[in-house]
């Protein structure tokens, strides 16, 4: 049997509404911030997701072109073929600068301009991407490395050696230790400082796994000394 309220309790307002009526009247007297806070919060929304769907395309068109390019210039082989495979890494730079594709873009051509003996070119290329990437970047240690072979090729081993030097400090250098090592100890080599030399060829050495490599810094140890 259900029990009986007593007459306070009738006559007590009903708590739950009179939160509702509290809430109603506090919405009528701010009816205007809440209508301009509820907009900005809105705007704030559809900005944000805008964005992201921008950038998301942003990058999505860009990685594609790069494939087309990448597929393009595989084919090529030609010094037509690098010329127009060139070209199309510059547009595609131009059209998304701030697009993960330009980054390989820039590394991309800086190997092209390496293997063309442009080596002013492939320096700039090589710095433009050091320029415009993260310091986590997997391409970091192998753009300082092209950075330091078009050194060495212009015959400044200073610079080359500053390169490389730099190579070693960047996040994926684990990766490519005796690839650094050994880029190191050739430009001591070239110096005439076979002490240095022989240390840097000595831990690439330690680090790689790769028969002809071993075999090659072996080779290099002996004739050191």
């Amino acid at each position: 049997m259900a029990a009986k309220m007593d007459k306070h309790e009738l006559n007590e307002p009903d708590k739950l509404q009179l939160f509702f009526l509290r809430v109603r009247a506090f919405a009528e007297k701010h009816r205007t911030r809440i209508y301009v806070g509820g907009g900005i919060f809105i705007l704030i929304a559809l900005l944000t997701g805008g964005w992201y769907i921008y950038r998301d395309h942003y990058q999505t068109s860009a990685g594609k072109i790069l494939n087309q390019i990448l597929e393009t210039a595989a084919k090529a082989g030609s010094p037509a073929g690098e010329m127009a495979a060139i070209k199309e890494y510059k547009d595609l730079i131009s059209q998304y600068p701030r697009s993960r594709a330009a980054v390989t873009a820039y590394y991309r051509l800086g190997n092209l301009y390496l293997g063309r003996r442009e080596y002013d070119f492939a320096i700039s290329a090589y710095q433009d991407l050091l320029r415009n990437t993260s310091a986590e970047s997997d391409l970091m240690t192998l753009a300082y490395n092209g950075l330091g072979a078009s050194q060495e090729a212009k015959k400044d081993l200073n610079k080359a050696l500053e390169a490389y030097d730099m190579a070693l400090k960047t996040s994926s250098a684990p990766s490519f230790e005796a690839l650094n090592y050994s880029n190191i100890a050739r430009i001591h080599e070239a110096k005439n400082d076979p002490v240095r030399a022989a240390e840097f060829y000595r831990k690439a050495l330690e680090k790689t796994t790769d028969p002809l490599m071993t075999l090659y810094l072996k080779r290099k140890l002996a004739i050191l000394g």
